[in-house]
């Protein structure tokens, strides 16, 4: 049977690479926005809704980057929370 410290450093590193994880997603937060601006400024003068629905799409990715951003926090304090719990 582990110890609680051993368990306490290893819900560290799970938090850690969630941490990591929520890096990542920052990233791609970041190239989303630059890759919706490229797309409207593209597109600005089409007459096709196609671009439209495009960008919907990403800006609908984007939010759920938001969503799964905050899913990773609240794990991640609940994890800190049942750390310091034992």
């Amino acid at each position: 049977m582990a110890s609680t410290a051993e368990i306490k450093s290893q819900i560290q590193g799970a938090i850690e690479q969630v941490q990591e994880a929520m890096g990542a997603i920052g990233g791609a937060q970041s190239r989303t926005d630059d890759a919706i601006g490229a797309g409207t400024a593209a597109t600005q003068d089409t007459g096709s809704a196609m671009p439209g629905e495009a960008l919907s799409q990403w800006q609908q990715a984007k939010e759920k980057l938001e969503e799964a951003l905050a899913l990773y926090q609240g794990g991640a304090d609940t994890f800190e929370q049942y750390a310091n719990s034992i």
